[in-house]
């Protein structure tokens, strides 16, 4: 039997009134409890004040029905009302003070040994940024939702590896803000060139979102950001990238290539997530589980778009002048950023998982071009610790 989103005694098909939708920015540094709602300091609704309680109360759905038509889900007729969700997921970095926890990872195995070369795909027109995209799809039901977590579309679709795509270098202790903006916004051309054609074959649409650089704490669809901070908003659907954050990576990572590029690529695995209805799928489990519970929906979105990230840097690595060397000390990039390595707490339960298990996520997608094998919701809780 389809489960009904909302708890057991409610209207078929209703939203829980006020359900918590809001989703706080996750550090990745000194692990809090979650934090919801204004009046705790978490991100709210864009015009939410201080006082009103957290949450939306919408009208009922239409009738519950199966994972969406062939290809993606269905459009929920309620979506406009869930632009308002907050879902702010993504890279929150706090203070220089974390360089000291940023311990090293080891090393690996050279990428690509267990890929299969996908056919190549039709080269096709890069669009603008756009500040205007369509809305994200979202479930009607938490069966559906389940599904479009455990058995999405996208699972069966393949990157073309390698990708034709050049991201010139850059130095990001010395880059302007201007220097950034452009360099992050030509990134995204790339990204979209190796993300569409998977998404567009599973019956997704994939706008190309606009890249905000910022020296100084800046107010975005989903709240105000600090200085040191990276973020997918999906409330106006923009990566958000702060200009200082080289300073949180250990002296050794601030020269290798490709760092904040694939920071970049982590934000826009978020992307993907919200045009395929991963992402708000996610958060209503999230939201309905316990603390505990919640944390490992976390973990399974962020490391799911760890293992995207790993994918594209394989995919662009050659036509950008990456050798296999810079691409396995990639990995360990993502394993400095784990919870317990920020932390300095061996396995502290955090949002994002802890430093070995990024770091596999990361390589699973450097050595695939299956985004399945990026399905971390069937995957055991243990892989996503």
């Amino acid at each position: 039997m389809t489960q009904q989103w909302g708890n057991s005694g409610q209207q078929g098909g209703q939203w829980p009134v006020q359900q918590n939708w809001n989703r706080p920015s996750q550090a990745w540094g000194a692990q809090q409890a979650p934090q919801y709602g204004p009046n705790a300091g978490a991100y709210g609704p864009p015009g939410a004040t201080t006082g009103q309680q957290p949450g939306y109360q919408t009208s009922p759905y239409s009738t519950p029905g199966q994972f969406g038509p062939p290809g993606g889900p269905r459009k929920s007729p309620m979506r406009g009302l869930l632009l308002g969700l907050v879902l702010v997921v993504g890279i929150a970095f706090f203070g220089i003070a974390l360089m000291s926890y940023l311990g090293g990872g080891s090393g690996g195995d050279q990428p690509g040994g267990n890929r299969t070369t996908a056919a190549p795909q039709p080269t096709v027109s890069v669009p603008a940024p756009d500040t205007d995209p369509p809305e994200l799809p979202a479930p009607e039901t938490y069966g559906e939702a389940t599904t479009w977590l455990e058995e999405n579309a996208v699972y069966a679709q393949s990157i073309q590896v390698p990708t034709d795509c050049s991201v010139p270098k850059i130095d990001m202790r010395t880059a302007s803000v201007a220097e950034l903006t452009d360099h992050l916004n030509e990134l995204t051309a790339c990204l979209w060139q190796v993300w569409s054609p998977p998404l567009e074959k599973a019956g997704f649409e994939l706008p190309r979102p606009p890249v905000t650089v910022y020296d100084q704490p800046i107010t975005t669809g989903c709240g105000k950001l600090d200085e040191v901070n990276a973020v997918y908003c999906s409330a106006d659907q923009r990566i958000y990238y702060a200009q200082p954050l080289w300073q949180i990576f250990p002296e050794n990572q601030q020269d290798d290539p490709f760092v904040v590029e694939s920071v970049l690529a982590h934000e826009f695995g978020h992307t993907i997530q919200a045009r395929t209805g991963i992402m708000i799928a996610s958060g209503a489990w999230e939201q309905k589980s316990t603390a505990a519970e919640g944390k490992v929906f976390s973990r399974r979105l962020e490391q799911q778009a760890d293992c995207f990230a790993g994918m594209f840097t394989e995919a662009v690595g050659a036509s950008s002048g990456l050798s296999n060397d810079d691409l396995v000390n990639l990995r360990d990039v993502f394993y400095n950023l784990g919870d317990d390595v920020l932390n300095n707490t061996p396995n502290v339960q955090g949002g994002h998982g802890l430093g070995r298990s990024r770091k596999a996520w990361f390589t699973v997608g450097q050595e695939s071009t299956l985004m399945g094998k990026c399905n971390t919701y069937t995957a055991p809780p243990a892989s996503v610790r």
